[in-house]
């Protein structure tokens, strides 16, 4: 008796040797396929069929004999995709073992209910019903590219046990909060270390990490580079707010969840409506973490087989 729920949402073979092709489909109408396959032997791991036919792709899910033998027939089989609703994708630049890389795929097709993927170590794998969660990452550059894009990007490329999940990348220029603030003509800048430089035509940039001569200058960074400024010089300078945070709203929120980062938090993560905040110097361990505490409060539906 099949047990899968073939509407259920993100279904994913979480190993693809459950995963064999045959070509040797006469049709692709169920009964076709019942009448070809059952009684025919199947290894003991097959647990769905991606059949093909010329140019056209299907998925179907069979049950077999239980046997311990490697090889026991097929006693029952159903369709779950026919060709009008799968795409054959020859992908090798993916991972079909890892589900959060089907997200761009299941954004390139979207009328695809079925991505049958071929792809690194021409593995093939599926995902059937895909609806991946997007998470937007604000991070401020430089430094370019985005640190915290680069980390989420890389726990998802080895999230064998995670979801679909894609990252949209929001960066969001310092120069560009400086050209839209008061002080975009100041002649001196100061930046909180050398790593988040800027060159500004007809400014002298020093950076507070080196502790320079104090000048009449405008900070460009966050309320944390402003209490290190008031450790070393006494007073606050003029500053133009680099933080994250004043991003985040309910109008944000409307669009999706943000991963984003902030000095200010000094370990684990901080939620803010749709947000989650993690530690400027974050580790991988972290990123992964606030990622997952997304996905519990976005309540991600998926269907691991």
């Amino acid at each position: 008796m099949f047990e899968l729920d073939p509407t259920a949402t993100n279904i994913f073979p979480a190993k693809y040797r459950s995963v064999a092709i045959s070509d040797q489909a006469p049709a692709f109408d169920e009964p076709t396929l019942r009448e070809h396959f059952i009684g025919r032997d199947a290894y003991m791991r097959t647990r769905f069929l991606v059949l093909r036919l010329g140019n056209d792709v299907a998925l179907a899910e069979v049950l077999t004999e239980e046997t311990s033998k490697l090889f026991s027939p097929i006693t029952d089989l159903r369709v779950l995709a026919g060709p009008d609703d799968c795409v054959w994708l020859e992908r090798p630049d993916i991972d079909v073992g890892v589900a959060p890389q089907y997200a761009a795929l299941a954004s390139e097709h979207p009328d695809a209910k079925c991505l049958i993927v071929e792809g690194l170590y021409s593995h093939v794998s599926f995902l059937l019903n895909p609806a991946p969660l997007w998470i937007d990452v604000l991070d401020i550059v430089p430094p370019t590219p985005s640190k915290l894009a680069d980390q989420a990007q890389r726990v998802l490329d080895i999230g064998e046990d995670l979801p679909p999940i894609g990252l949209r990348v929001d960066e969001i220029s310092n120069l560009s909060l400086l050209e839209a603030s008061p002080f975009r003509e100041s002649a001196s800048l100061l930046l909180p270390c050398k790593t988040a430089g800027v060159d500004v035509e007809g400014a002298a940039v020093s950076y507070l990490d080196q502790r320079p001569a104090q000048q009449d200058w405008a900070l460009l960074g966050c309320s944390r580079s402003e209490e290190i400024h008031v450790s070393f010089y006494g007073d606050k300078p003029t500053r133009v707010d680099t933080c994250p945070r004043q991003f985040l709203s309910a109008a944000r929120d409307s669009d999706g969840p943000t991963l984003t980062r902030c000095c200010l938090l000094q370990h684990g993560q901080e939620q803010r409506g749709r947000s989650m905040l993690v530690p400027w110097g974050s580790s991988l361990a972290e990123v992964r973490e606030a990622i997952e505490s997304m996905l519990k409060s976005e309540e991600v539906e998926w269907t691991p087989t």
